[in-house]
């Protein structure tokens, strides 16, 4: 290759990265422009209560023998009467679920005596979905009597939760836009798109699982398992335009 061929070849790299870098800088200087210089951050939020129109019940079964085959062979025996009241007071079994199978030594703890293996301790746990809210108390009585004898906790819920949150998050997010647009206004700017949101939901019922296990110890007719609060935050952050 001659000399020329060369230097001409030279010149044609250079130019090359030199509109490179020109272009580079360029889409830089537009990706800065693009940016909002001025902005402004607001929340908004909305609450409600609804009824739950579900509980969710869980029951435990504890049984101790001298062996653990007798353990196991009573607890099968009491869970499955448990189920069949629970199947009497038109639970479906696929509302029934059983868990947390499990069989352990019983070790005596006399004062002054070596520990060693005096039974044997077999539990599981039974979870139940109920419709019948009303029925919750009377239900509990059904099962102890059939040979639960641990009431564990009951938790209340609302099937169609995810639609009033999404009436929660517009409320919110309409609440946070106002906001904005009274700060941009006051402030003598025009409100611009949001930049970012984020939406945080939650909710929560009220505790009544010593309330459940009382009004069945006292034969209680009713258990009232009072509302869900459900809330949501939006946070919104909005670019603020020069006039």
């Amino acid at each position: 290759m001659s000399t020329a061929q060369k230097k001409k070849n030279f010149l044609i790299i250079i130019s090359t990265l030199f509109g490179l870098v020109i272009w580079s800088f360029i889409a830089v200087a537009a990706g800065a422009q693009s940016a909002p210089s001025h902005s402004i951050q607001v929340n908004g939020q909305a609450l409600m209560y609804v009824e739950p129109d579900v509980a969710n019940l869980s029951l435990g079964i504890e049984i101790q023998a001298d062996s653990a085959a007798n353990a196991q062979e009573q607890l099968l025996y009491q869970a499955s009467m448990v189920l069949d009241a629970l199947s009497g007071e038109g639970i479906q079994r696929s509302k029934m679920k059983t868990s947390s199978y499990r069989i352990s030594p019983v070790y005596s703890t006399e004062t002054g005596k070596e520990n060693y293996i005096e039974g044997y301790k077999a539990e599981t746990s039974i979870s139940v979905e109920i419709s019948d809210l009303e029925s919750l108390a009377m239900i509990i009585d059904k099962a102890i009597a059939a040979g639960a004898n641990v009431v564990r906790s009951v938790s209340y819920d609302r099937r169609d939760l995810e639609a009033f949150k999404a009436q929660l998050i517009k409320s919110a997010c309409l609440e946070a836009s106002s906001k904005a647009e009274v700060g941009a206004s006051a402030l003598g700017l025009r409100l611009g798109a949001p930049i970012r949101v984020s939406i945080q939901d939650r909710f929560s019922a009220l505790d009544t699982g010593n309330m459940v296990m009382k009004a069945a110890a006292f034969g209680s007719e009713s258990i009232s398992p009072g509302e869900i609060e459900i809330s949501v935050t939006v946070s919104a952050e909005f670019e603020l335009i020069v006039e």
